[in-house]
């Protein structure tokens, strides 16, 4: 299983606009009140892009597409951002996003202290967040978000998709 990560992953231009729609005080967040099914953490708000081979949002195109042209994907299967609270909740639960064979991608919106691990063969990676950095992995790879100590909020968009070195059946 492996995992990588990319500064700099967008131009800084298309960065900005995408991150000023997200972090914009008027966005259309929708709560949950988990992260992680089947475990009892804590709420969150989200916003979906793509999701069930249905887009939903007119950012999509614009913006999404883009990304996951960069990405090098076949095929999304879902995409949202989110955006959590640091006052709600220090940590999510482990979790995969699929049982299946695919690719997950975060790309953080902001600088804080807070980030994902990662937990590969029961070590425990941390990658910090910080604004334009993608963080690319297996799907079956354990992980969790963790907010920041220092900012209320971090924000991200999170990408599940096939890439042509995936098989689903």
């Amino acid at each position: 299983m492996k995992y990588q990560t990319q500064k700099k992953f967008l131009t800084t231009d298309f960065f900005e606009k995408i991150k000023n729609i997200i972090m914009h005080k008027d966005f259309p967040w929708r709560r949950r009140d988990r992260m992680t099914p089947n475990i009892k953490d804590h709420m969150f708000f989200t916003y979906g892009f793509y999701n069930e081979m249905l887009v939903s949002s007119e950012w999509y195109q614009p913006y999404i597409i883009p990304i996951l042209k960069k990405l090098k994907a076949e095929a999304p299967i879902q995409i949202r951002a989110n955006m959590s609270i640091s006052a709600l909740f220090n940590t999510s639960g482990w979790h995969t996003d699929y049982d299946f064979k695919c690719q997950t991608a975060i790309l953080y919106l902001n600088d804080c202290d807070g980030g994902t691990e990662l937990k590969i063969n029961n070590k425990i990676t941390f990658i910090k967040a910080e604004a334009n950095k993608i963080l690319v992995f297996d799907t079956p790879i354990l992980h969790r978000g963790l907010t920041s100590k220092k900012e209320p909020v971090r924000y991200i968009i999170n990408f599940n998709y096939f890439t042509k070195g995936d098989q689903c059946l």
